[in-house]
């Protein structure tokens, strides 16, 4: 018989999100780009960048942005570590699109390969996640 779920776990420093939750799959923000786990993965251990995180259950997507943190794999249950987590219900589209307009202006008059600019782009790039997740985008 083959699996067709498999239990996930999503915990942060200030709640636990999901306990072993069935899930038909999910999609994590690695450092690579994002990745996919079915049921039958082989178990494994990663890191997790900022982005966009769902995973599906009865077909349907739930969709969250992650800040980062570690992911494990084992014997079909998932278990998620992660800095923060916004799920796409919590966050506010119109204030995710103001943080990234802004932050993308001021990126345009920082030099590149100061300080400054590496925060910028890191903030950006997050910003940028935020909005997708708001919008209930996996990509």
């Amino acid at each position: 018989m083959t699996e067709t779920t498999l239990k996930l776990n999503v915990v942060t420093p200030e709640r636990s999100i999901l306990k072993e939750t069935p899930v038909e799959s999910l999609v994590l923000p690695g450092a690579m780009g994002q990745f996919n786990i079915l049921p039958g993965h082989t178990n494994f251990i990663t890191t997790l960048s900022h982005g966009v995180f769902g995973y599906r259950i009865s077909g349907e997507w739930q969709i969250a942005f992650l800040s980062g943190g570690f992911t494990q794999v084992f014997g079909g249950e998932v278990t998620v570590l992660a800095e923060t987590v916004e799920m796409a219900a919590e966050l506010d589209i119109a204030k995710a699109e103001a943080e990234l307009a802004s932050l993308t202006t001021k990126l345009k008059s920082a030099n590149a390969g100061t300080d400054e600019y590496t925060v910028l782009a890191l903030g950006s790039d997050q910003a940028a996640a935020r909005v997708r997740a708001a919008q209930k985008k996996l990509h």
